[in-house]
């Protein structure tokens, strides 16, 4: 009989203590999760803006009923969707994805949601879509693109809400639809995945020395070999090689091959440029492709089908008319100093045999010191003074040492700055599109020479094609003031968007990527943001 009280008092103080540590155990997870469940206590949202603010004022509101992320699959399938963001150059932590992963185990544990969980998540998926489709950085002001009053650039909340609830079956789905279109976008995505599985941690780095060229004995080949096997352009030798510090035949085209890809001349040699671009870490150049996966997102909505793109960075343009490539050229664009603007226009009309009016910057700092030296230099380049009342002065009326209300206008011919054809759109930067004598510099790898204008290779071709459907009646008036030799004005009949924008990475359909230096430093700036 003792011993049956005592086995009963001691089961009964057993289950009195699992029973307390249970209570314990209860209490702790809900203590932590109260500022949970508190709305009065959650953690400011990351994007305040009028645009974010509105889109998750409708969700919340069209969703009211119902319910949403207390379901843990469809949780679940948030947080692995908003995993996969990493694939876009995103980064998944920036979408509350450790704090949704807490709440998805609460909600396993409990059965419960509180609701500023509920608002992380509703922030992240509207979040994710925007940032997709608009780009993460639309509200960086050093990423803001000018474009025309006659161009609308449209975010619109409601359109934003519309696609979230119209993919809560499928979120991986809606997040996958919400990324841009464009092959640009999904060849450089792929390149970046590729990228991602195929560099390594890092690679040699060479010293500087002399330009490295064929029959070059140099102990710094080795390393250049080195370099070039980590991304495949030399494959790894059978056998040791006897003849490691010799430039050899194969080690150039290697090196042709590499500079191709870096948009360097390729010549074969190593010189300043190409070791400048070989020493560039692998790190780096995961952080270029992101930076310009985030450029193409946030012009996802900017790619007319037919539309004149410039390509800055490349110094190249491209037509496209009804998603057809009808003209691919090579540019002139600014110098680092003055560089070409990122904009978006309408192209309304053309110059032919165009004056050209010398900006007074341009004046000032590369015209003045030549006159004050060459009492000929106007007459020779066909250039006249005006004064502020539009008089016409000679060189010799003029005090150069004081040049103050002076106007220089270049006459039409062959050899003014702005060739035969200017081609005009409306932008606060008074750029535009021209013809240049300068031909030759066409011929250079690299060709930031201009001062803020684009220079086009073979002008007038495509001039022409700007009105190759404006009808006969136009196109004659455009060859007829052509051969008059006289500066006029043509207008379009419909006007063409025009699209100036920087890239310093691109991809081919197989995800082979081609990188060029950032020339305007902007990449620094932008990834800075998206970390």
């Amino acid at each position: 009989m003792e011993i049956r009280v005592y086995k009963n008092h001691t089961i009964r103080n057993v289950w009195r203590r699992a029973f307390s540590l249970a209570v314990g155990l209860c209490v702790l997870p809900t203590a932590q999760a109260l500022h949970r469940i508190d709305p009065d206590q959650c953690e400011p949202l990351p994007d305040n803006s009028p645009f974010h603010s509105a889109a998750m004022a409708r969700f919340s509101a069209q969703t009211r009923n119902v319910a949403l992320w207390t379901d843990t699959q469809r949780l679940q399938s948030l947080i692995d969707a908003l995993d996969n963001l990493a694939s876009d150059g995103l980064n998944p932590a920036d979408y509350h994805t450790e704090a949704l992963t807490h709440a998805l185990g609460h909600l396993k544990t409990w059965g419960q949601l509180g609701k500023c969980d509920i608002r992380l998540a509703n922030d992240a998926y509207l979040r994710a879509l925007a940032d997709l489709s608009y780009g993460k950085a639309r509200n960086l002001e050093a990423q803001s693109i000018w474009y025309s009053a006659n161009i609308a650039r449209i975010e619109d909340p409601g359109r934003l809400v519309k696609q979230a609830v119209k993919g809560l079956d499928n979120l991986a789905r809606a997040i996958a639809r919400a990324r841009p279109e464009s092959p640009r976008y999904r060849h450089l995505r792929k390149g970046y995945a590729q990228a991602l599985e195929s560099l390594p941690e890092a690679w040699a780095r060479i010293p500087e020395g002399p330009t490295l060229q064929v029959g070059d004995d140099d102990d710094r080949v080795p390393l250049l070999r080195e370099r070039l096997r980590a991304e495949g352009y030399l494959p790894s030798p059978p056998v040791p090689d006897r003849m490691a510090t010799r430039f050899d035949t194969a080690l150039a085209l290697a090196v042709e091959e590499f500079q191709r890809r870096h948009s360097l001349a390729d010549d074969g040699r190593v010189g300043s440029r190409t070791l400048q671009q070989l020493n560039i870490s692998p790190q780096r150049r995961l952080e270029q492709i992101r930076a310009n996966l985030e450029r193409l997102r946030w012009l996802a909505h900017d790619m007319e089908r037919t539309l004149l793109l410039v390509d800055i960075a490349a110094a190249r343009l491209e037509f496209y008319a009804d998603g057809e490539l009808i003209y691919r050229g090579r540019a002139q664009v600014g110098k680092p100093r003055r560089a070409t603007p990122e904009l978006k226009s309408v192209i309304t009309h053309v110059t032919v045999n165009p004056h050209w009016n010398m900006p007074r910057s341009i004046f000032l700092r590369d015209a003045l010191p030549s006159i004050r030296n060459n009492p000929f230099y106007l007459s020779e380049r066909g250039m006249r003074v005006y004064d502020q009342e539009g008089n016409e002065l000679s060189q010799s009326e003029v005090d150069w040492s004081n040049p103050l209300g002076l106007r220089l206008r270049q006459d039409p011919g062959p050899g003014n700055a702005l060739g035969q054809v200017a081609i005009r759109f409306s932008n606060p930067f008074a750029v535009y599109l021209h013809d240049t004598p300068s031909a030759g510099l066409f011929e250079s790898q690299s060709r930031f020479y201009s001062s803020g204008c684009v220079r086009v290779e073979d002008a007038m071709s495509l001039t022409r094609l700007l009105f190759r459907h404006a009808g006969p009646d136009l196109q004659q008036r455009l060859e007829s003031a052509v051969a008059s030799g006289e500066s006029k004005n043509v207008h379009l009949s419909r006007g063409v968007y025009i699209l100036m924008a920087y890239w310093t990475a691109e991809a081919d359909a197989s995800g082979r990527i081609t990188y060029r230096p950032d020339v305007y430093g902007s990449d620094g700036q932008l990834l800075a943001f998206l970390d």
